[in-house]
């Protein structure tokens, strides 16, 4: 049965967009600059996709960041010009869905991402007007489930539910003591979420209906 959620939380790699594949060519670009014979792919940024940046990176590029002292800002200044130009693609529906969802209910934005990432989604998104709010790793420096409390306090929510797409995004909601609707059209799973829904539509069907 549907909780009486008052609060929709969103993450958003993997459950309003992807742009993996602008953020390898970034990396790439990054990697050829520094002459480190390493390169990454759209695949593999999708699977640590909810990390921080720089667990990101030594997930992937394991032990450079000692090697190369300029890796992480290389990468990242190289990720936004590309980030910038070529965006991300959104997932069917989500445009539609979170204009219907504002008249509902409130919406955030809860992510891992840094803060110009997030700038550059809500600019190539157009959703800021629907938000109520939003926080990211870049801007708070705090972990997800945290970001998560503290909207939830300083907000005074009282049925709020997170919508992410990863095994990080569903323990995140469980510390904040939260629901959890996983989007299974992302790039992780999650065990013991209350719903899971394998488009944007079934999931504004879920709490719609």
């Amino acid at each position: 049965m549907l909780m009486n959620y008052d609060t929709i939380i969103f993450d958003i790699d993997g459950t309003l967009w992807n742009a993996c594949p602008a953020s390898a060519k970034g990396w790439n670009l990054g990697l050829a600059s520094l002459g480190i014979d390493a390169r990454v792919t759209a695949q593999q940024i999708e699977g640590v996709a909810g990390h921080p940046y720089a667990t990101c990176v030594e997930m992937l590029l394991p032990g450079l960041q000692e090697q190369y002292p300029d890796l992480l800002d290389t990468l990242n200044n190289r990720e936004i010009e590309v980030v910038k130009t070529d965006g991300g693609t959104l997932y069917e529906g989500v445009t539609e869905g979170i204009k219907i969802l504002a008249n509902s209910y409130k919406v955030f934005l809860v992510s891992n991402c840094q803060d110009w990432y997030m700038k550059i989604f809500l600019e190539f998104s157009g959703l800021e007007p629907f938000l109520t709010s939003f926080d990211c790793h870049g801007m708070s420096g705090l972990p997800k489930d945290q970001m998560l409390s503290r909207i939830q306090r300083t907000y005074c929510l009282h049925t709020p539910v997170y919508v992410g797409d990863t095994e990080g995004d569903e323990s995140a909601a469980r510390v904040a003591g939260m629901d959890f609707i996983h989007v299974s059209y992302g790039f992780g799973s999650a065990a013991s979420a209350v719903k899971h829904v394998d488009s944007f539509s079934a999931l504004l069907d879920y709490l719609e209906g």
